[in-house]
């Protein structure tokens, strides 16, 4: 599908996250899809740094100001988990769409108010979940179509990083803990796989003194028995895995979040198939020219990773941490 024209395409927020993400959107930029408009950060000169760069054409000292910017079409937030939510909201009073990096939001409340606004005004608003947009995933359904891996019953999904040094991580305050960062992963794997409606959900965490889980297991069950068997960890270095297991073999795949290769295994373990997903540039190019296509479309979300996903995904995680004790400012 071309691009009927390139979208004004800022980024709010000027840290690791977005120094990652954004080598994508210049790859798009130079397919004719993204026009990359301005950065927004709290400090000027870090903002004005990270736009000369990266190839941005301004850069403005407060997020205020970049808002303001009547060249800023696509904002892509990529500010702390515990400012998404009203991040978001400050891009829609201002006018402009909204693609909110991962963990959408801290709660399944804030998400709905979020979501509310945008409909409400007219704007696209949706989750920088990655992994919903690459090609891999996207594959898996018509996989299973052919049958060859039976029927689906369970899902396994582990993501586990030594990253609990990192502060923000530490800090129930900003949105910490192993769970919104990483396990979101295999939790979002499940419900693209199974759906958005599990009965049921439960887990048990290590959480530290700071209050924020460290690491967790936790299962999801559907009313026809579906399960999904799930892990994560900020301390445990693993990687992230994952596997759609059916009554006739399995599909795997060695890397849930970079998602490039997926194996169809017969059981025993016959490899009927390896398919490979090579990306053009570093994965994040499916999320940015998905956004770019719904605003230009009209559509308020995009159909990869819609808004009920990422209130399913919250909702279920709400309900284990309160079941883990760990809470958030957004909580009260």
């Amino acid at each position: 599908m071309a691009m009927e024209r390139t979208v004004g395409f800022s980024v709010l927020g000027a840290g690791r996250i977005a120094g990652k993400t954004v080598l994508a959107a210049r790859h798009l930029a130079g397919r004719g899809v993204l026009r990359l408009r301005a950065v927004g950060a709290r400090d000027a000169g870090r903002a004005a740094d990270f736009a000369a760069e990266h190839g941005f054409e301004a850069s403005f000292g407060s997020y205020a100001e970049m808002l303001a910017d009547q060249g800023t079409e696509l904002v892509y937030v990529a500010t702390p988990n515990s400012l998404h939510a009203a991040h978001a909201k400050a891009c829609l009073l201002a006018g402009k769409h909204v693609l909110c990096e991962k963990p959408f939001a801290t709660t399944r409340r804030e998400a709905e108010e979020v979501f509310a606004l945008a409909r409400r005004l007219g704007l696209f608003c949706g989750e920088a979940m990655w992994t919903r947009f690459q090609p891999a995933w996207r594959a898996i359904p018509g996989i299973v179509a052919t049958g060859r891996i039976g029927e689906p019953r369970l899902v396994e999904g582990s993501f586990a990083v030594p990253v609990s040094g990192k502060a923000r991580l530490a800090d129930p305050a900003l949105g910490g803990g192993a769970l919104l960062d990483l396990g979101v992963y295999p939790l979002a794997f499940a419900l693209a796989m199974f759906g958005e409606d599990p009965e049921h959900v439960s887990g048990s965490a290590v959480v530290t003194p700071g209050g924020v889980d460290d690491q967790s297991s936790f299962s999801l069950r559907w009313s026809d028995g579906r399960f999904a068997a799930l892990s994560c960890s900020m301390s445990a270095a693993g990687g992230a895995r994952g596997r759609l297991v059916g009554t006739a073999g399995s599909i795997e795949l060695p890397e849930l979040v970079r998602c490039e290769t997926l194996r169809v295994v017969r059981h025993p373990g016959e490899v009927l198939e390896t398919l490979r997903f090579p990306f053009p540039c570093n994965g994040y190019e499916y999320e940015f020219e998905a956004a770019a296509k719904a605003v230009l479309a009209g559509l308020p979300e995009c159909a990869e990773a819609p808004q009920s996903a990422t209130l399913a995904a919250l909702g279920a995680m709400d309900s284990l941490r309160a079941s883990w004790g760990v809470r958030f400012p957004a909580d009260a």
